[in-house]
């Protein structure tokens, strides 16, 4: 079971005061997500989860939250929390992006090799003449052995 903590609690966790936390509650309740980043309680309390703590420790950490955040202006507020948000959401995604794009990237080319498409025979098939032109037809995989035999007299 996760930990919920309530909103003076997070406060003393975060270091940001219990106004500018329920300020951020008031003014972007889509941005603080129920059952991930709150969880409200059979009497309608809203607890903080682990993730929720984080979230604001991590919006803590790019705008040196105060007192007179409760009192700016909703329209000034938005984009700096919104900003921190997306860029960690951007980061993780960027991360998982590139941890997937390798197996990815193979599973396509064999698609590629192994049943293409008219588009990605045409692909292909210009890939092996450049890499011929070029003269490093000795890094094609052994696949393209026959497209080097039926393309070996239209280089020449």
């Amino acid at each position: 079971m996760q930990n919920l903590y309530t909103t003076p609690e997070a406060a003393k966790a975060t270091g940001i005061p219990e106004s500018t936390i329920r300020s951020w509650m008031r003014r972007h309740p889509e941005v603080f997500q129920v059952d991930i980043h709150v969880a409200i309680d059979e009497h309608g309390q809203k607890l903080w989860t682990d993730a929720g703590i984080e979230m604001l420790r991590s919006h803590r950490a790019s705008k040196n939250a105060t007192d007179d955040d409760a009192e700016i202006d909703a329209e000034s507020d938005a984009p700096d929390l919104l900003e921190s948000l997306l860029e960690e959401d951007a980061q993780r995604l960027a991360t998982r992006y590139w941890q997937l794009l390798p197996g990815r990237t193979v599973q396509r080319i064999k698609q590629m090799r192994d049943n293409p498409t008219p588009k990605q025979l045409q692909i292909v098939q210009t890939s092996v003449r450049a890499a011929l032109s070029a003269g490093t037809e000795h890094l094609l995989l052994p696949t393209y052995q026959p497209i080097l035999l039926e393309g070996g007299d239209e280089t020449d």
